[in-house]
């Protein structure tokens, strides 16, 4: 299981799509649909981070340093550069309230949107938020009872102070300088970037209106003001737009190509880092994400490699396209394509295939599952383990998979009951499963398979998984069933009993456990494959528990 990691990531993303649709709301026009998309993605996922709980971020320049409880923050460029521009704006703690409101969220956004510099002329931060009636977002407050109190009055005059706020009038209010804003702009690296306030020099050539897609990329790579660069990503984003309504989806290969290269490159501003992830995901959304799904079924190698990198990097927006080409998919290749393209979404990729996991289709089940395994997805623990009841034994047998490739408790109890599946296949599974996954609750069952009679050994494969299993799990209370094998002679079926032998001396090598030395060594006396696996036994065991110092 991943839990212990699962928070730092979980805020991290969530704050990195906070980033996102704070810069979607100036990047896009009024009205445009993207704009409500970042908005609401961001809202979700930072609620689902939230959990119902209250989350308190301390703001530093180096980042967001922790949340109340000690929970860390995984840092990344843009949660980087959204707790910037939340210092420069002298927020020091932000308090989110489990209530947090959408619409809370979208006005705290579009005032980050604003220069930092008109910030202290309209009361601060806090000044701001209380006139656009923001009360499940708080900053600078310590005391949880005053925020109480704070929010009751703002409720209170919610429709008063909505009507006469003068942010929310349209244009800021004249930039009064301040000595607090400076030195709190000068605190900011030269190389940071506010929207708004760009530390380069403008360049007065006039922007190529109607320029071709790759003279656009080329002049946004050449760019050095935040301002222009913007400006360059927009229209470089309204181009890709009209070759996708005239379907060249071919021709915009490279453009991502490029604009990836861009947004991952460290050597420039944050700010451009972030428009150039806006123009990308502007150029790959829509029709776009369903050619990329149907491209992937037949790539390979580096092609291959670089369409998941689209994928990973549209996240969540590129999911249901790769699942429902996945399930239409008729050749293996296709299917392991787009598998491999989900998985390279990762956590995104969660929440819709789970769903999946109900499917009437059968192969759509087992698909999916598979995926999750890969993932490792703990949170589908649940519904997984609600999978083992799948009347398709191929279907459980890919669940116990992904369930052991998962691991943990919740996981591993499961599957012992499993050991009892009326399809061999799938019990054949369970036990290979269970020691890989060294269950100390699966030994007595599995030892009780072993030492279960079968005279003509028709259950061979099923015995010969289990004493394979008790020899990677290590546990010694195996020993003794393992010696009883191993020092038994049969009349009937002795090819198939020396072959049960033989497991049952590699596993008590593995086991290392000095009880078996008198059997091993005297059957090692002997000739065959037998003594030669005996022998090989005794030296591991010796091995495992000679004293290095002697």
């Amino acid at each position: 299981m991943r839990d212990a990691a699962a928070p730092p990531r979980r805020y991290g993303a969530a704050l990195a799509e906070l980033h996102k649709a704070q810069k979607a709301l100036g990047f896009y026009p009024d009205g445009h649909p993207r704009r409500a998309e970042a908005m609401d993605r961001a809202c979700g996922v930072l609620r689902a981070a939230m959990g119902g709980r209250e989350l308190v971020l301390v703001v530093g320049k180096a980042g967001f340093l922790a949340t109340d409880g000690g929970a860390a923050v995984e840092q990344n460029p843009m949660t980087l550069s959204l707790a910037r521009e939340l210092f420069i704006r002298r927020i020091r703690r932000l308090t989110l309230l489990p209530d947090l409101s959408c619409t809370d969220l979208a006005s705290f956004l579009t005032l980050l949107t604003l220069d930092h510099r008109t910030i202290p002329a309209i009361g601060g931060m806090e000044g701001a938020m209380a006139e656009k009636g923001i009360a499940t977002i708080w900053a600078n407050e310590i005391d949880l009872a005053a925020i109480l109190r704070k929010r009751r009055a703002v409720e209170e005059h919610a429709g008063e102070v909505a009507a006469d706020a003068p942010v929310a009038a349209g244009e800021p209010p004249p930039v009064a300088e301040t000595v607090d804003a400076v030195e709190v702009a000068a605190e900011i690296p030269p190389s940071f970037g506010v929207l708004g306030v760009f530390d380069e020099p403008a360049s007065p050539e006039p922007l190529p209106e109607g320029g071709e897609v790759e003279e656009l990329l080329a002049l946004l790579d050449l760019e050095y003001a935040d301002d222009r660069y913007g400006e360059l990503a927009r229209l470089l984003g309204g181009a890709c737009g009209r070759l996708k309504e005239q379907e060249e989806f071919e021709r915009l290969l490279p453009i991502l190509d490029g604009l990836l290269g861009q947004a991952w490159n460290r050597a420039k501003s944050l700010v451009k880092r972030s428009y150039a992830l806006l123009a990308f995901e502007q150029a790959a959304a829509g029709p776009m994400v369903d050619y990329l799904s149907r491209l992937v079924e037949e790539r390979g190698g580096d092609e291959r490699e670089f369409l998941f990198a689209i994928f990973r990097q549209l996240g969540y927006q590129s999911v249901e396209p790769l699942i429902e080409r996945l399930a239409l998919a008729e050749t293996l290749v296709a299917r392991k394509n787009l598998a491999a393209a989900l998985v390279a979404v990762g956590e995104e990729a969660v929440g819709l295939l789970a769903e999946r996991l109900a499917d009437e289709r059968w192969y759509v089940v087992r698909n999916v599952a598979s995926i999750l395994g890969e993932i490792g997805a703990g949170e589908c623990v649940g519904s997984l383990v609600m999978a083992l009841g799948h009347p398709d034994g191929r279907v459980r047998r890919e669940v116990v998979r992904s369930l052991a490739m998962i691991g943990g408790n919740e996981a591993e109890r499961p599957l012992v009951t499993l050991l009892e599946d009326q399809d061999l296949s799938v019990r054949r599974q369970a036990i290979v499963s269970l020691g890989q996954m060294r269950s100390r609750a699966a030994v007595e069952p599995l030892c009780a398979l072993v030492a279960d009679r079968d005279p003509l050994l028709r259950s061979l494969p099923l015995k010969k998984d289990a004493v394979q299993s008790l020899g990677r799990i290590g546990d010694s209370r195996a020993v003794p069933v393992l010696v009883e094998l191993l020092s038994g002679h049969r009349w009937f079926a002795r090819h198939r009993w020396e072959e049960l032998r033989l497991a049952a001396a590699v596993a008590l090598g593995l086991l290392g456990d000095p009880q078996a030395l008198s059997l091993l060594d005297r059957l090692a006396t002997r000739e065959g494959r037998l003594a030669t696996a005996c022998g090989e036994a005794v030296a591991s065991i010796r091995r495992l528990t000679e004293d290095p110092h002697d």
